[in-house]
């Protein structure tokens, strides 16, 4: 689905409560918006003085797409490849820099803490919530730190106590409260804090793969499941805890690409997998795979960004790739699981794959 998108390499998707996905890419050309799930975008750099967009997050109160990025406020925030980060407050129409004490130039990685009821917080916090007290969370490649921000990226404070990989791929959040950051290259692998990020514990028992480039958090039942990669180790496929992190397991029956790039679950818990070779399905928390990458261009295409919802009711997800743009499924229930449509660049012919 790449009318209008002239980036081909798509590192990031986000959307806001509109169900306006947001795009980021790499090579110098920004952030995309769609407004009709896709089947459009429109260039939205103004301000964006840095057009390599390695990570982006929304915010929104009742978002209509679920991708690993997403909240409760109006904001969009691109971290960039050497000019940090930027926070939009008007759907991406303009970019404003935001580095009070943000010393990073370098973002990798970019979390927005979801706001629940206030009746819900107060059991899920070791102290009084407030929205303020639901940070944003980003990562450097060079400071070799994660920043916390408590007022909307306004200001930001490095939260590094006990971390001892610097090299931080990927973040995620249970909702009762758990942190988990994912690292590479220093054979730690997985750490978590239970404390909003001050302090942080390794969490690697079973885990033989540490290069974990994804992770993402069912919220029906708060297994977290984390994607590995070998650019700088041992691609393992898929891991996943059940214990909140105290230990692992790998889980790749039917997958066969190990290099993960990308995580997200839906809300019916079913598990996308972006990889080097695809995009892999699990409808059953992982205990089984499925390649429903049929329809992507050219086959067996490295995706490096998943998100899944959408505003029709069908739901769609989408899957950026590395030359290829964005491309989209769609998926149209039957009988309790899923008749899935792959809908390609306008110049290629769609294909279908039915799974139910």
């Amino acid at each position: 689905m790449n009318n209008g998108l002239t980036a081909p390499f798509v590192l990031s998707f986000a959307a806001n409560a509109s169900g306006d996905i947001f795009a980021g890419t790499y090579f110098g050309n920004g952030v995309f918006r769609s407004t009709d799930d896709g089947d459009s975008w429109n260039e939205k750099n103004n301000g964006l003085i840095a057009t390599e967009v390695r990570t982006i997050a929304a915010q929104g109160p009742i978002p209509r797409i679920h991708s690993p990025n997403i909240n409760a406020a109006d904001f969009i925030f691109a971290g960039t490849y050497g000019r940090g980060m930027f926070r939009s407050t008007d759907s991406g129409q303009n970019w404003d820099q935001i580095r009070n004490g943000l010393l990073a130039l370098y973002e990798s990685a970019l979390l927005v803490r979801q706001l629940r009821p206030q009746s819900q917080l107060l059991r899920k916090c070791n102290h009084s919530c407030d929205q303020s007290e639901w940070p944003h969370f980003c990562r450097d490649i060079f400071w070799r730190h994660v920043f916390r921000s408590t007022d909307n990226g306004d200001s930001w404070t490095p939260v590094k106590n006990g971390l001892d990989c610097g090299n931080i791929w990927s973040l995620v959040i249970i909702p009762v409260g758990t942190m988990f950051v994912g690292t590479a290259g220093c054979g730690t692998g997985v750490y978590h804090s239970t404390d909003n990020g001050d302090s942080w514990t390794l969490a690697n028992i079973g885990l033989t793969s540490t290069d974990v480039a994804a992770l993402a958090v069912n919220g029906s039942n708060y297994h977290v499941f984390a994607g590995t990669h070998s650019i700088m180790g041992k691609g393992g496929g898929m891991f996943r805890s059940t214990d909140n992190g105290d230990t692992w397991t790998g889980q790749n029956g039917g997958f066969t690409a190990r290099d993960v790039n990308s995580v997200v679950i839906n809300p019916i818990g079913h598990i996308f997998a972006g990889a080097a070779g695809g995009v892999f399905r699990s409808m059953n928390d992982a205990d089984q795979w499925s390649d429903v990458s049929s329809g992507l261009l050219p086959p067996g295409e490295n995706v490096w960004a998943v998100a899944t919802g959408g505003i029709a009711s069908e739901g769609f997800a989408h899957a950026g790739t590395a030359g290829g743009g964005v491309f989209r499924k769609r998926s149209i229930h039957c009988r309790g699981a899923g008749y899935f449509e792959t809908e390609a660049s306008p110049d290629a012919s769609p294909a279908a794959s039915r799974v139910c």
